[in-house]
C-alpha cells in the first residue's frame, strides 16, 4: 500500500500524489498512510515497525469464570482476589461433568450439570448473585472435553480399547505361512440353498501375514446353524492340502469357541518351529485393531462382494438397499456359482498392487512369487495324520499414543498420558529435522519416528503393554481427582416447584337465596335451626374455656 509512496522523496509532490492514489485505491485515510510511512522511516526501514502493537495484558487471562460473573462479583462487593480460586473450582466442576454420563448428551448438558453444582456451592457459602451472571461460555466448556474418555472407559470398553495407543508391525520380512491369521466373516450376500430357501454364506478365511494372501473356504449352513468346529477343520485341511499354502508355523486365532480345536495340533506345530516358540496366539478379545485380517475383510467387501449380485449392504435390517420395503433380491445362481464368481474376483483382486502400509507397491501375488523365488517352499503334511490330530481322544481314568505427520507416525515417551487431547506441534524449517511437541507441564520436546516391530518381536508387545498401562494409570489418577457425580445429584436443584395446593372454594350459602328456600321447602328451615343451635353451643364452650384459662392464670400468679 505504501510501496509507491516511499519510493518518492519526502516532501515532494510525487509522494503526495502517490499517497493520494494509494488512499483512493485501498480506501485508507491519507493521514494513516503518512503515519505508516513515518513509522517505517523512523525505524530505518524495519518492517516490524508496521506491526500491530500488542496490548499490555497480552497472554494474560481476562476472565476467570466469565465476563458476566466477574463483573457481577465485583459489583456485589466481593473481593476480586478470590476470582482465580473460583475459576479453578469451575474448571474442576467442568472436568467432573465431562467425566460423568452427562457427556453423552453433549456440551450443553455438561454445562448444565456444572452450573447446577456451581450454584449449589455458592449457596452453601452464602453467596447470592443474579442468575444472569452465572454463565459459562461454550468455548470454556469445550476446553475440558478430553475428560469424557473417563466415562467411555467405564461404560464402553470396546470404544476405549479402540483409542488405546498401538504399535505398528512390519510383516514384509516374514516367510509365507510363518504366521497365519484366521477368522470367520458372515458375508452380506443373499444366496439360495438347494431347497430354494435363502441364507447368508459364511467365509472361513486364513490370511498369510507374510504375503497378504487370503485362503477362502465358504460354508452355506442350514437354517439356525452356526459355524462349528468341523467347518473350521474342513477349511484348515483344505488350506494345508493346497499346493500354494501348506502347513503354517504359527496360528493367530480369534477367541471363538470354534477355534479352540486347534489346541489339538500344538505338538504338530512345534515340530516345525524352534524349541519354545509360541505356535498358537489368541487375539485380544473385542479388539479388531489387533487382528490384521479385519482390515482385509473390509477391503474384500468393497472390491469383491459389494460388486456381486445379491449384495444387501452392511446393514441387513435396512430393506431399502435395492427396493423400498422389500427384501433384496438373492444371487441369481446356485451356491457353487456364487463361490466360483467370488473366487475369480478375489484372484483378480490379489493381482492389484497394495496401496498403503509396508506392503504397498506390490500385489499379494507378487509378494508370494518373490518369496517363492528366494527359496521358500510350503510344508506338506500327511492328510490322515492331520485328520487324527483333530480327532477326539479320551482316557478312562487350554490404537493410540502416536502422532501422524506427512504419512509417518511419531512418538514420545510421555505422549501416551495425553491420549485424546490436542497438543501443539512445531515443524522445524530444517530438512530431516524431527517435529517438536509442546507437552503440557513438560514444555517443548522432540518427537521420535515410530519404528515398526517384527510380528514375532517381543519388544513390540512389551512397549505396547507399557504404553497401555501408562494410559490406564493416568486415567485412574484422573478419576480419583474427579469425584463421580451421583445420578440424582443434579436432578432436585433443577426441578421447578409447583404452586401450593389451592384452598377449597366456599360452599354456596343456599340459605341466602329466597328462591332456594322456596325450592327446598321445610328441609332448609330444619338445616338453619340445626346450624343456629350448633353455633350457640360452640359459643358456650368457648366461654367456659376462657373462664378456665383465667382461673389457671390467677392461680399461677399466687
Amino acid at each position: 500500500m505504501i510501496q509507491e509512496a516511499i519510493e518518492a522523496p519526502a516532501g515532494t509532490a510525487e509522494r503526495k500524489a502517490e499517497v493520494r492514489r494509494a488512499a483512493k485505491k485501498w480506501r485508507e485515510p491519507e493521514r494513516t498512510i503518512y503515519n505508516w510511512i513515518k513509522r517505517l522511516e523512523d525505524a530505518g526501514g524495519d518492517m516490524n515497525a508496521l506491526a500491530r502493537k500488542l496490548p499490555s495484558d497480552a497472554g494474560q487471562r481476562r476472565a476467570w469464570v466469565s465476563r458476566q460473573f466477574d463483573a457481577a462479583w465485583v459489583e456485589c462487593g466481593f473481593d476480586p482476589a478470590e476470582l482465580p480460586a473460583i475459576g479453578s473450582e469451575v474448571d474442576h466442576l467442568l472436568c467432573r461433568a465431562w467425566a460423568s454420563p452427562a457427556q453423552r448428551a453433549g456440551w450443553e448438558q455438561v454445562r448444565r450439570v456444572a452450573l447446577t453444582l456451581f450454584r449449589r456451592d455458592l449457596g452453601e457459602r452464602g453467596i447470592q448473585l443474579p442468575d444472569a451472571a452465572i454463565r459459562i461460555s461454550q468455548r470454556r466448556v469445550m476446553q475440558f472435553q478430553a475428560d469424557r474418555r473417563l466415562d467411555v472407559r467405564e461404560n464402553d470398553r470396546k470404544r476405549w480399547d479402540d483409542t488405546k495407543p498401538r504399535i505398528r508391525r512390519d510383516a514384509t520380512g516374514l516367510s509365507p505361512m510363518e504366521i497365519v491369521v484366521m477368522d470367520v466373516k458372515p458375508l452380506d450376500c443373499i444366496v439360495r440353498r438347494a431347497d430354494g430357501t435363502t441364507s447368508w454364506p459364511k467365509l472361513i478365511a486364513f490370511m498369510d501375514w507374510g504375503t497378504h494372501r487370503v485362503f477362502r473356504h465358504y460354508a452355506l449352513l442350514a437354517q439356525g446353524e452356526g459355524v462349528r468346529q468341523e467347518h473350521v477343520i474342513d477349511a484348515f485341511k483344505a488350506m494345508v492340502s493346497h499346493r500354494d499354502w501348506g502347513f503354517p508355523r504359527q496360528l493367530y486365532r480369534d477367541n471363538g469357541t470354534e477355534f479352540a480345536v486347534f489346541d489339538k495340533i500344538r505338538s504338530a506345530l512345534e515340530l516345525i518351529n524352534t524349541p519354545g516358540a509360541r505356535t498358537i496366539v489368541n487375539a485380544k478379545p473385542y479388539s479388531g485393531a489387533s487382528k490384521p485380517i479385519e482390515s482385509k475383510f473390509a477391503t474384500l467387501d468393497r472390491f469383491v462382494f459389494s460388486q456381486m449380485r445379491g449384495w444387501a449392504g452392511g446393514d441387513r435390517m435396512n430393506k431399502k438397499t435395492q427396493t423400498v420395503g422389500k427384501p433384496p433380491a438373492p444371487y441369481p445362481g446356485s451356491f457353487s456359482d456364487f463361490v466360483a464368481e467370488a473366487e475369480a474376483r478375489i484372484v483378480q483382486f490379489e493381482s492389484y498392487p497394495i496401496k498403503t502400509g509396508f506392503f504397498a507397491g506390490r500385489s499379494p501375488a507378487d509378494w508370494y512369487s518373490a518369496k517363492l523365488a528366494n527359496g521358500w517352499r510350503p510344508v506338506r503334511v500327511d492328510t490322515f495324520a492331520l485328520e487324527a490330530a483333530f480327532a477326539k481322544r479320551t482316557d478312562r481314568r487350554v490404537v493410540k499414543g502416536a502422532i501422524s505427520l506427512n504419512g509417518a507416525a511419531w512418538r514420545h515417551p510421555e505422549l501416551a498420558r495425553f491420549n485424546g487431547q490436542s497438543v501443539e506441534i512445531a515443524m522445524p524449517y530444517q530438512r530431516d529435522a524431527a517435529p517438536l511437541i509442546n507437552l503440557p507441564d513438560l514444555g517443548w520436546a522432540a518427537l521420535l519416528e515410530d519404528m515398526p516391530f517384527l510380528p514375532g518381536q517381543i519388544l513390540g508387545a512389551i512397549g505396547s503393554s507399557r504404553e497401555q498401562r501408562d494410559v490406564e494409570r493416568a486415567a485412574g489418577r484422573r478419576r480419583r481427582e474427579l469425584r463421580p457425580i451421583a445420578p440424582t445429584e443434579t436432578l432436585s436443584p433443577n426441578v421447578v416447584p409447583l404452586p401450593g395446593r389451592a384452598s377449597a372454594a366456599p360452599l354456596i350459602d343456599l340459605g341466602m337465596s329466597i328462591e332456594a328456600k322456596q325450592f327446598a321447602g321445610a328441609r332448609l328451615e330444619s338445616i338453619d335451626r340445626a346450624s343456629n343451635e350448633m353455633d350457640e353451643a360452640a359459643r358456650r364452650r368457648a366461654r367456659r374455656d376462657q373462664i378456665t384459662r383465667n382461673l389457671l392464670r390467677e392461680q399461677a400468679n399466687g
